[in-house]
Order: structure tokens, then C-alpha cells, then sequence
């Protein structure tokens, strides 16, 4: 089975200082099975194990502190909690979108 080779156009500078178009091959591209997919694949698990935790955490935190605060019992720590739960949420769906458009 033969390969075929696209084509391309592209601009060169001639010594006189013009243009022309000229053809050439495009450059082979990068195959996928490279070792980049490991570290990618390390990547993105803990770029996801980040934004579950630290929304929450640092919610559960937050609403804690502001409890001990203004003595509200653990209606502030429940309330933080899960705006975090939410913020997490949100940017675990915006990281595999992205992660999909890349693909």
C-alpha cells in the first residue's frame, strides 16, 4: 500500500527579494502512541483530583471558620460545602470538555 504525501503551499523569499508559491511536502505528523500520553494521562487525573478536593475542602473550611465566627451552628460549614460541591462539579465539566475538543 502506497502513502501518500499531502501537498501544501507555502511563501519563499528569492534572493532578488520577491515571492513565489512554492509546493512542498507537509511535515509527518507526530503519532499518538508516543510516551506524552502517559504523562498526559497523569496530567489530567491530577488536575481533576485538585479540583474535586479543593473546592470542597476549602468550603468545609471556610464555612467552619465563619460558624465559630458568628455562632451558627453548622449552617455556614453546610452552606460552603456545597457551593464547593458545585464549583467542583462545574470545573470537572469544563476540564472534560476541553479535554474531549483536544481529542
Amino acid at each position: 500500500m502506497k502513502k501518500t504525501v499531502k501537498k501544501r503551499n507555502v511563501l519563499r523569499l528569492r534572493p532578488d527579494e520577491t515571492f513565489e508559491i512554492a509546493e512542498e511536502d507537509e511535515p509527518p505528523k507526530p503519532s499518538d502512541d508516543s510516551g506524552n500520553r502517559y504523562f498526559a494521562l497523569i496530567s489530567l487525573a491530577s488536575e481533576l483530583g485538585f479540583s474535586i478536593s479543593l473546592p470542597i475542602v476549602g468550603g468545609a473550611l471556610i464555612g467552619n471558620f465563619l460558624d465559630s465566627r458568628f455562632g451558627t451552628g453548622p449552617r455556614l460549614t453546610l452552606s460552603c460545602l456545597f457551593i464547593g460541591l458545585v464549583i467542583a462539579g462545574t470545573t470537572i465539566y469544563m476540564v472534560m470538555r476541553d479535554n474531549d475538543r483536544e481529542k
